[in-house]
């Protein structure tokens, strides 16, 4: 679930170490630690407010709220992943053969046509 927790600091501010706010949530920092996220949270407010909410949410729900945000944005990315597909252009080779085939007798009727007029 840490790993998930990151996922979800990820979007914080960079200056902000996520492991330092994991260690925040789960009340492991020492006292200076301590007060020096609070002193960035005081002046960060969309941080502050992050953490506050992940503070409230029970750790039993925030792992089943998390499973479930996954399995949604697989479905999602899943079905984008196949309309994507379904899109692309399949390799026509008889399309690539036939325009050879065109230039090749264009090249012929040029050479034919030049050949006439110089004689």
């Amino acid at each position: 679930m840490a790993d998930d927790l990151k996922d979800i600091l990820n979007n914080l501010n960079k200056d902000t170490d996520q492991e330092k706010l994991l260690k925040y949530l789960n009340g492991q920092l020492g006292k200076d630690e301590l007060h020096e996220v609070e002193k960035h949270l005081l002046n960060n407010d969309f941080e502050n407010d992050a953490i506050e909410g992940l503070q409230e949410i029970d750790q039993a729900k925030m792992q089943l709220m998390v499973d479930a945000l996954n399995r949604n944005l697989k479905k999602r990315t899943e079905k984008k992943r196949r309309s994507v597909a379904k899109r692309s252009l399949k390799p026509q080779w008889w399309l690539y053969f036939s325009i050879i085939i065109l230039l090749i007798i264009v090249v012929l009727v040029y050479l034919y046509l030049h050949r006439v007029m110089v004689s």
